[in-house]
């Protein structure tokens, strides 16, 4: 089977940010069936979001054997799992966003990737 090098954007808008990553991360332990790391959380300020609200953020790298396809599934699964509504965004909330941001080596989320706070998680999770 081949294995694929992901990383995976993380993040939460809620006072319980915290928590929701933390049960993301539970849920992504069972989901990928390869190595598993996370960064370290960071507190960012939203960017060309309409609410003023901190986002709790963290950034996952992993291998898989899952396809692109299969992991955003997931993952979308995952966002809905954890509460989260369509018409929450409209409304300044997120409750829990995961993105697939690298499929080995294939950026899929170019703006999100370039973000100072997604460019410093990586480069603990790749030391």
């Amino acid at each position: 089977m081949n294995r694929h090098i992901i990383y995976i954007g993380m993040g939460s808008n809620l006072p319980e940010g915290e928590q929701m990553l933390l049960w993301a991360r539970q849920r992504l332990s069972e989901m990928l069936d390869g190595e598993l790391r996370f960064s370290s959380v960071l507190r960012t300020e939203p960017i060309n979001f309409p609410s003023p609200l901190p986002f709790t953020n963290q950034v996952a790298r992993a291998t898989t054997g899952l396809t692109a396809t299969e992991i955003q599934q997931r993952l979308k699964s995952l966002e809905r799992e954890a509460g989260r509504k369509p018409e929450d965004k409209a409304c300044g909330i997120v409750r829990l966003d995961l993105d697939l941001l690298c499929f080995d080596g294939r950026v899929l989320k170019v703006e999100d990737w370039q973000r100072p706070y997604i460019v410093s998680s990586r480069q603990e999770l790749d030391q």
